[in-house]
């Protein structure tokens, strides 16, 4: 399977608020280790205040990149990203 990743030419997509968001999520599967995100974002919302730096950037406009780093990590974490290893478990 081949994936596509678009990206965007919009300039706020390099926005260092949207960055530190995504180290964030990256960072929370470490914190919070075999945990859904459903059971931790509360969590990594509320520390989201603390790593935002001077981003006026809110945790709803930044939700979105901080999951979708987290789910890359944990698929890291738990050694599905390997060339050699599936994505997801068969049925």
């Amino acid at each position: 399977m081949v994936i596509h990743l678009h990206s965007s030419q919009e300039p706020h997509c390099f926005d260092e608020g949207r960055t530190r968001a995504r180290i964030l999520g990256e960072v929370a599967t470490g914190m919070y280790p075999g945990a859904p995100w459903a059971a931790i974002e509360t969590q990594v919302a509320g520390e989201w205040h603390a790593v935002r730096g001077t981003s006026p950037l809110k945790w709803s406009d930044v939700r979105r990149e901080a999951h979708a780093a987290w789910q890359v990590a944990k698929l890291e974490r738990e050694g599905h990203l390997c060339d050699d290893a599936p994505v997801f478990k068969a049925a």
